[in-house]
């Protein structure tokens, strides 16, 4: 039994001893059912003044922070994005890009993103678990593009502006989904390679909450490591997604175009 797996028993137990079951949480049928509990927040960043938004694209790898006085744990990844494309020049890239659409449904699984109208898309995410709560995240997210002053060249853009975390509360657990106070940020951008032939830029997150008591009394290194999971799975799907979805769209550019 690994040390992660050890502390999350114990936040089982103290989790029964500290909080009272409740029937808004108890389970319908097996005893270790998740109940749904949505969340919507409404955070609407503006996709030019986020404060945080150059903070996190100017980071590299997973990110992770603990207040352990206020209860507050944040914790993120920024990940490279650098996709060579089949007979690609700086002009046929820049002129791909400067349609926010067609890159919007690269960037992303296209079974998992879905248009909201005015360059808004909702990006959604497998259900991810940290320590006793699930979340299924959706983000939606402002995507324009803009010309770079300094190159002349286009520059996608994504800023999220809002989100519903659908937080799932193991059963017994007294505890409302507002108290985790969840908040989340998407930020990224796309540009033509140097050379010209392909795209390359950033894709970064950032999510915060409070720990319910009993998950304060968890190590740090175990909630690092639940957090770790969670950033890992995020990034690999979203690099996956997006090497993928990019060669794929900008063929059919190309084909569109011939």
């Amino acid at each position: 039994m690994n040390s992660l797996t050890r502390h999350l028993r114990l936040l089982l137990v103290l989790s029964t001893t500290l909080t009272t079951p409740s029937t808004a949480f108890a389970p319908t049928s097996r005893s270790m059912q998740w109940v749904s509990v949505k969340c919507r927040e409404n955070t609407q960043i503006s996709a030019i003044s986020s404060p945080n938004r150059e903070t996190i694209l100017g980071r590299s790898g997973q990110h992770f922070k603990l207040n352990r006085f206020s209860g507050k744990v944040e914790f993120g990844s920024t990940a490279a994005l650098v996709t060579s494309l089949e007979n690609a020049d700086i002009e046929s890239v820049s002129e791909w890009l400067s349609d926010e659409k067609r890159v919007a449904f690269a960037v992303w699984d296209e079974g998992m993103i879905e248009e909201m109208g005015d360059n808004i898309y909702k990006l959604k995410l497998m259900p991810l678990q940290f320590v006793t709560i699930q979340l299924a995240p959706e983000v939606d997210n402002r995507m324009w593009t803009e010309i770079d002053p300094s190159s002349g060249n286009p520059v996608f853009k994504l800023q999220s502006i809002d989100f519903d975390p659908n937080i799932q509360v193991l059963p017994g657990l007294n505890v409302p989904a507002s108290s985790f106070g969840i908040d989340i940020e998407v930020v990224g951008e796309l540009r033509p390679s140097r050379n010209g032939n392909g795209v390359e830029g950033k894709i970064g997150f950032v999510t915060s909450g409070n720990l319910t008591p009993p998950m304060r009394l968890l190590p740090e290194q175990a909630l690092k490591v639940a957090s770790n999971i969670i950033c890992k799975t995020i990034s690999d799907f979203a690099i996956s997604s997006f090497q993928k979805g990019a060669r794929s769209k900008y063929r059919e550019f190309q084909n569109q175009a011939s």
